[in-house]
């Protein structure tokens, strides 16, 4: 609103005094100096204050030679909680064919990255079990621990009361909050109790650095045996059963769920993240290089889209083909021949990168957000 000392001076109440005296003193106020008016600001100040933490991980630890002003900034609590909320775009996957050969595939080497793909800075050799916005859960030979990669930051979990067995079904939660700087975590392990048909839910919360067993549980279960690995988002963690479904678990309100997959879809395709909902990908090679891409989205997983694409002019494909899991993206992931290819839904184009180790399936890949995330 735009005002003058004349709107003042022409008001008919019989405060005017008053308010010109509150005018002037307006007027004379100096800004403190560490607030910067439009006018001083320049565009490096612009960047810093709302551009650095919607960047990768990577690309923050080369800017911090800007200026020691940078350095300051980016290695701040504060940009670190920003960043962990604002940037979380698919950044690659880790893999891990065995724990003792861990790597990063990176989806931009220029930008995106982490100092210590091997893992070595931890403890002992890890089996990666679990990745949530930018942290990674891992298994040493009887330990738990959590970890960021791109920091190197990381925590030893305390022992679980319950056997978790040698492949847990375990889910690492991690949800940044802008309001919130402790961004909490927490792991829940979905595990068959021995000789009966029932799933119980260990969890660990970071803010009691404790595990708890929830007393929710699913029964009268077929089949109730566990794929391993899991998917998060939402406050929700999936798994995947043999019995051709998938087992929901809203981590806050400790409820369980079961979602029945369609009879067709067995064991060939992947739990996915897409278009904000969790969704069942399943693809299979047609006929030389054309493929079909089935989406089966939302809580009842009916069948949403279905698109046949071809991978390439100049390939014969005569392998097997697996759909590999994405976060926070708009594509279908397949690792076939020795490439991951990605069909970008909405731009309906096709990428591909080489896959590490070359051909064979059968390879951990875990989707990776380049996140600063803090580990309380």
């Amino acid at each position: 609103m735009e005002f003058s000392q004349a709107d003042y001076i022409n008001d008919d109440s019989h405060h005017n005094s008053h308010k010109l005296d509150y005018f002037n003193s307006f007027i004379s106020y100096e800004l403190p100096a560490h607030v910067a008016t439009k006018k001083e600001l320049k565009i490096k100040d612009v960047v810093k204050e709302h551009v650095l933490s919607f960047l990768p991980a990577k690309s923050l630890m080369k800017f911090r030679s800007v200026s020691k002003e940078w350095d300051k900034w980016i290695a701040s609590p504060l940009l670190a909680h920003q960043q962990s909320f604002s940037c979380q775009s698919f950044s690659g996957y880790f893999y891990q064919e065995s724990i003792s050969n861990t790597m990063f595939l990176s989806l931009d080497h220029s930008t995106i990255g982490v100092p210590s793909p091997a893992l070595e800075f931890l403890p002992e050799v890890v089996k990666i079990l679990s990745s949530c916005c930018g942290l990674l859960l891992c298994q040493g030979l009887d330990k738990y621990y959590v970890c960021n990669p791109a920091t190197r930051g990381w925590k030893m979990l305390p022992p679980p009361q319950y056997y978790h067995g040698d492949e847990p079904a375990i889910v690492l939660a991690f949800e940044p909050s802008l309001h919130n700087i402790e961004a909490y975590y927490h792991v829940i392990c979905a595990f068959p109790m021995i000789g009966q048909p029932v799933i119980c839910f260990d969890i660990y919360s970071s803010e009691s650095n404790s595990w708890s067993c929830s007393s929710a549980h699913c029964t009268d279960l077929g089949n109730p045996r566990l794929v391993g690995g899991g998917l998060f988002m939402k406050g929700v963690a999936y798994y995947e059963m043999k019995s051709n479904q998938v087992l929901a678990f809203d981590v806050k309100e400790e409820i369980p769920a079961i979602i029945s997959l369609p009879v067709q879809v067995g064991r060939h395709g992947s739990l996915t993240q897409m278009e904000s909902e969790v969704c069942y990908v399943t693809a299979n090679n047609e006929s030389g290089n054309v493929f079909i891409i089935d989406i089966y989205q939302g809580m009842e997983m009916s069948l949403k889209r279905s698109v046949i694409i071809n991978l390439g002019p100049d390939r014969s494909f005569t392998q097997a083909c697996e759909v590999l899991p994405c976060v926070n993206s708009d594509a279908v992931a397949i690792h076939v021949d020795g490439f991951i290819y990605f069909y970008h839904i909405r731009e309906q184009k096709v990428e591909f990168i080489t896959s590490p180790g070359g051909r064979g399936l059968g390879k951990k890949f875990l989707p990776y957000i380049n996140s600063l995330g803090m580990i309380h």
